[in-house]
């Protein structure tokens, strides 16, 4: 990579031959999609290539590589999070688009039942579940595990399912 940031073109040559198939191996094991996986990999290399120049040549290469792999990987599922693509051909669009009435009261529930977590467990919820924010991340910034993360998100998501169940049972006319 030294080499390359140089200026050595086929430097970078061989730094794809060998890195090429780690990369896309790295991202199919991670998207189970071999068309998502090769344009990952070809994503990297362009930031490979756009980061030359401030890649450090006193630390070795394979952890730089893979944690520019990996926030692109993080990046991608971000964007495929926000733009929540779901195909709606033979439907009619007054039937897809609920009621102003309906939201304000599924709204109101969530509110509610976000109520009776924590403020961390509600932070964690919103953050993974609505945000499209990873666990490592999440556990980076409060300082946990990402198995202590990723348990608090499982707890509180139960707890939030059980309520949500106790309140039908409870709202459910009798008959």
């Amino acid at each position: 990579m030294d080499r390359y940031a140089s200026g050595d073109a086929e430097a970078f040559d061989l730094l794809f031959r060998r890195y090429e198939p780690r990369a896309y191996a790295f991202f199919l094991k991670r998207t189970s999609s071999p068309q998502r996986a090769e344009d990952l990999y070809q994503e990297l290399f362009l930031r490979i290539h756009r980061a030359r120049d401030e890649f450090d040549s006193t630390r070795a290469f394979t952890p730089w590589f893979f944690q520019i792999a990996h926030r692109l990987l993080i990046d991608d599922q971000r964007r495929a999070f926000r733009a929540n693509e779901v195909a709606v051909e033979g439907f009619e669009a007054a039937a897809t688009q609920p009621n102003a009435e309906a939201l304000a009261g599924d709204r109101e529930e969530v509110e509610l039942l976000l109520d009776t977590l924590s403020p961390e467990e509600r932070y964690v919820v919103v953050a993974a579940k609505m945000g499209g924010i990873g666990y490592p991340e999440l556990a980076d910034h409060l300082g946990k595990s990402v198995d202590a993360v990723k348990k608090m998100a499982s707890r509180a998501l139960q707890r939030i399912r059980s309520e949500a169940i106790s309140a039908d049972v409870l709202e459910a006319p009798a008959g």
